[in-house]
């Protein structure tokens, strides 16, 4: 008799953190769209099969050590890219195949709706005509959705209003709250999610009106970087 553990194990649903997840979806409506998904993963990369030279056949053997929640998100996934990718022009060879494959066991495992579009999104800027950098995958794997969401609120430097100033020297701590323009009065709270938009120079810091703030509160204004702002050019269409 098999324990729970190796029920669990078997079906990978808990390892990857997916078990509410599948759950959550009607069995029958999970199965068939399931067994729909693998039968016809091979027609789904074919376009990339005739456009390329042995990366078919790569992410098939990618594809069949996945357990098979990751091969419906994964094929899922990898349909709606190539649609995206077409729309765009002619599909073409991905210049880094290491990051293309990361992208896709990537969002095989993502379930977050915000996530989930920008892994789409960044697998079907590899295969058109795009200024896509292999950075962005690391760079997007690192990215929660709340670091996702906070960048897609922000404001880029030609729109966060007048009076503001740069800090002298490079500041990335001390602060407990933020605005996304100069003279806004809703002050958000300084998170962590913050600190790692400026780690990966997609946001930076001004330093906002010392008149129209209380010196207490430590607010300084969030912005867009140009860095940002190219990165969410591939990853949010």
């Amino acid at each position: 008799m098999e324990s729970n553990n190796s029920q669990n194990t078997n079906s990978g649903f808990d390892i990857i953190g997916l078990g509410k997840t599948a759950e959550a979806i009607p069995k029958e409506v999970y199965v068939e769209a399931t067994k729909g998904l693998i039968n016809t993963f091979n027609d789904i990369i074919s376009p990339l099969t005739q456009t390329t030279s042995g990366i078919g056949r790569y992410i098939r053997q990618k594809f069949d050590n996945m357990v098979e929640v990751e091969k419906a998100i994964g094929a899922l996934t990898l349909q709606n890219a190539i649609e995206k990718a077409k729309k765009q022009g002619d599909l073409r060879t991905p210049k880094h195949l290491k990051s293309f494959i990361n992208s896709f066991e990537e969002a095989s495992k993502e379930t977050d709706d915000t996530l989930h579009d920008m892994w789409e999104n960044i697998i079907a800027s590899q295969i058109s005509e795009s200024e896509f950098h292999p950075r962005y995958v690391n760079i997007l794997s690192n990215l929660t959705s709340d670091e996702a969401k906070l960048l897609l609120s922000l404001n880029t430097i030609q729109n966060l209003g007048k009076d503001y100033s740069s800090y002298l020297g490079s500041p990335r701590d001390g602060f407990i709250h933020f605005v996304t323009k100069n003279h806004e009065l809703n002050l958000q709270k300084w998170t962590y999610s913050c600190n790692v938009l400026l780690e990966f120079e997609l946001a930076n810091v001004m330093a906002p009106n010392p008149r129209i703030y209380n010196i207490e509160d430590r607010v300084t204004i969030l912005y867009s970087t140009n860095s940002g702002k190219r990165f969410l050019e591939i990853v949010k269409k």
